[in-house]
């Protein structure tokens, strides 16, 4: 029976990546399965969520348990593989800025960073550079005047 559940996310995770985590889960000796997306991330950055189903929290909140879940998620998604018929291209990967590991209800029970992980900058604004007429940060709204006064 699955203790930990790998929240799939189809913009960084493939099903060879998820396969490739659930293996090294289990080299920890954390049986984990694959999820639905159930986790919105409101900062941009990308999390890896993992959902833990046992009532104890106490191993997988341990200082070892969370260091060996970096060293295993950056031995995986750190590699490149091939991707597309036959293997023709290799996909870089990028890793999660940190790990959520998350309760049954969906609450958090512990979050690690991830050492080298490139965070997106909480200061520029999200529609900075996606968009000319914001990207001075001017306002677009003009004021209506009610058409009896124009």
């Amino acid at each position: 029976m699955a203790q930990l559940l790998i929240e799939e996310n189809f913009q960084h995770l493939d099903g060879q990546d998820v396969e490739l985590l659930i293996e090294a889960l289990a080299e920890l000796g954390l049986a984990a399965e694959p999820t639905q997306p159930r986790s919105v991330t409101r900062s941009g950055d990308w999390a890896l969520v993992l959902h833990w189903l046992r009532d104890d929290v106490g191993k997988i909140t341990e200082d070892a348990v969370a260091a060996a879940l970096v060293t295993s998620v950056t031995a995986v998604l750190g590699q490149e593989h091939a991707v597309g018929p036959g293997g023709t291209s290799v996909r870089g990967r990028t890793l999660p800025v940190r790990i959520d590991i998350r309760g049954r209800a969906g609450e958090l029970i512990k979050s690690v960073a991830m050492p080298g992980a490139e965070a997106k900058s909480a200061a520029v604004p999200w529609w900075r550079g996606r968009h000319t007429a914001a990207a001075d940060g001017a306002p677009r709204l003009a004021r209506s005047t009610p058409a009896a006064q124009a």
